[in-house]
């Protein structure tokens, strides 16, 4: 991102360098929110943990300072004479009117989504022009810091972030670690993660649940692993890891090829060398339709082969071999004309839903391909159209057509929308340190 500087002449003569990205005009009258046959969107990231995306109804063209308004956010602005002014404060955080840019080199970034990636004003708040379908973005960092999640992805974490529980989980260990799999893919930290100040992390509650959940079995340590190593944590002590299951006589993590597979992308992501016997192993278990099941008897269905062609990858095979050429297929063969996936024909329905879709992606994008390639265009749809088709307005995403918000299918949706598979990240963890607390004696 390039700083773009304006030369401000003050009454005393003096060049002050303000950043264009945070300029207004003197003259920017409060704007009040009003209703419009226009709509847009206006994102704000705090900090990478902490976004917010307000929807605008208006009249365009507008101004971008006057979106910003239309939020009703607290704005604090300096008045630099010469007809400009700069915003020193979004919703409490910057800086006083007296001393705008006092946390400098951390300031108000100003951007729009062009439709790819968010892109530098070359004029002020004051000047740009918003029309109908605009997003705006307002970020609070250094030039170099985290980029804004594209808007999808950022209202999306927005939902996420309200769901979090005061102890900073999820309800469950499993649901915490696909809250960690989801934000590490838009490259946030576990540690920073919370719903408010006052809460805990969910680094905080990996800490406490992790080691226990590790020990429920393969599957279990593996995803714990990754979900770790993606949100850029620490193993939990005691916690177990993938390898202490893995049995080197038969090259199996788990006889069962799901919890096999868990035990995979587990190792992958801790950096650990694959086996050569588990890879084999999980070879063998592909069934006669070129699929995979979750477990012996229940037949293939496209999660488990969507992760399977991602555990083969990530063991060092290549999308030219003939078992990822087959799940491939089988993926394929699961897709429907809407462009989503549906999880088995096996288990009654074979509508698509948003997390079959999700791990599909996943899987495509693993095995080097494009989603959104004649491949996987189908009914002039493909793919990541159907995923963005189950976002509700409130930035979660449904399981199905005229379903409610589904927290899972949110958790899923996410590090797809973002163009990352298993394993996201690759790191050789340290183990959390521990405090002992002294021995109280009477």
């Amino acid at each position: 991102m390039k700083k773009i500087f304006v030369l401000l002449s003050t009454a005393i003569g003096v060049a002050i360098a303000v950043f264009s990205m945070s300029l207004l005009r003197a003259d920017a009258k409060v704007a009040v929110p009003q209703d419009g046959p226009d709509a847009a969107q206006v994102i704000v990231q705090y900090d990478p943990g902490d976004i917010d995306v307000k929807p605008i109804s208006f009249t365009a063209p507008i101004s971008g300072v006057v979106a910003l308004e239309y939020t009703g956010f607290d704005i604090v602005t300096k008045d630099y004479g010469g007809g400009s002014i700069a915003v020193c404060s979004i919703g409490g955080l910057g800086c006083p009117a007296d001393d705008c840019f006092c946390q400098y080199p951390k300031y108000w970034n100003y951007s729009f989504w062009d439709g790819s990636l968010w892109q530098i004003y070359g004029v002020g708040a004051a000047d740009s022009t918003v029309y109908d379908n605009a997003i705006e973005g307002w970020r609070w960092g250094e030039e170099t810091g985290n980029l804004i999640p594209p808007p999808t992805v950022a209202h999306a974490l927005d939902w996420l972030r309200d769901q979090q529980n005061l102890d900073g989980g999820y309800g469950s260990t499993s649901s915490a670690l696909e809250t960690a799999l989801s934000i590490g893919s838009a490259d946030l930290n576990a540690a920073d993660w919370r719903k408010q100040p006052e809460y805990h992390s969910l680094m905080d509650y990996l800490l406490t649940n992790g080691s226990d959940y590790s020990r429920k079995g393969v599957a279990e340590a593996g995803k714990l692993a990754s979900g770790l190593v993606s949100s850029n944590g620490c193993i939990p002590y005691f916690a177990r890891q993938p390898m202490d299951y893995y049995d080197p006589d038969t090259g199996k993590f788990d006889a069962e090829p799901g919890f096999h597979i868990w035990g995979m992308l587990g190792t992958a992501s801790l950096s650990e060398t694959m086996p050569a016997q588990s890879v084999s192993y999980l070879k063998s278990t592909i069934q006669s339709d070129g699929g995979w099941e979750w477990n012996t008897g229940f037949g293939s269905d496209s999660n488990t082969t969507a992760l399977a062609v991602q555990a083969l990858i990530s063991g060092g095979e290549t999308p030219a071999i003939t078992e990822v050429i087959s799940g491939m297929n089988f993926l394929k063969d699961s897709q429907n004309t809407d462009g989503g996936f549906f999880y088995s024909d096996l288990w009654g329905s074979t509508d698509s839903d948003t997390n079959s879709t999700a791990y599909a992606v996943q899987a495509i994008l693993a095995a080097g391909e494009d989603p959104t390639s004649s491949r996987w265009v189908i009914s002039s749809t493909n793919p990541i159209s159907y995923l963005l088709s189950m976002q509700l307005p409130d930035g979660s995403f449904e399981w199905k057509p005229g379903e409610d918000s589904s927290l899972l299918s949110t958790q899923q949706a996410i590090p797809a929308l973002m163009h990352k598979f298993n394993p996201s990240k690759v790191a050789d963890l340290p183990t959390c340190p521990v405090i002992f607390l002294p021995l109280m004696y009477r």
